[in-house]
């Protein structure tokens, strides 16, 4: 089984990622105010149900002070939607997410510390990867390539998913 556990600020805290994006659209000209709302996140495949991903999530992954999170098996409407509706409450509408991943092959760090640390608890998974995610509206087809491409991620090393996230599986 594939699960994503997306990590966002809690109600009162900064989303400074999202911050950042939105200063860099307009250093950009893309936007002068473009809201962005940002959450970091995981991609954990193995056998495990949801109240085993929600102990990983709770013990290892998420700050609860200062974060929360959604966690959903990949496909699952609210890992999209969940987000949406803070972009339409800025008035936004038709809002977009976008995945940001490290592209197969390339070191992914943390997620080789969230196995070992998995695997402290006791729990096997097959693999991890770690993602970012953005939610923004009203930037044409253009717009969107080269904020995707100028400052949300770097293309040498990680690949840009717009919409959903498209596979059940991780490779190996």
């Amino acid at each position: 089984m594939l699960w994503e556990i997306d990590i966002y600020p809690a109600p009162g805290q900064p989303d400074r990622a999202g911050a950042a994006a939105s200063a860099a659209a307009a250093d950009l000209g893309l936007a002068g105010n473009l809201p962005v709302v940002a959450a970091r996140g995981y991609l954990i495949q193995g056998a495990l149900d949801e109240q085993q991903v929600g102990r990983i999530a709770r013990e290892l992954l998420v700050d609860s002070i200062a974060e929360r999170s959604v966690i959903a098996r990949i496909g699952d409407p609210k890992l999209v939607l969940s987000n949406a509706a803070g972009i339409q409450n800025l008035g936004s509408k038709d809002p977009q997410v976008v995945h940001v991943l490290p592209k197969p092959g390339v070191m992914d760090p943390v997620a080789q510390s969230a196995i070992s640390a998995i695997a402290d608890l006791g729990l096997k998974v097959d693999t991890v990867r770690t993602l970012r995610k953005y939610w923004f509206a009203g930037l044409t087809g253009a717009q969107l390539r080269l904020f995707c491409n100028k400052v949300l991620a770097n293309d040498a090393i990680e690949q840009v998913l717009v919409g959903p996230l498209p596979f059940e599986r991780l490779e190996l």
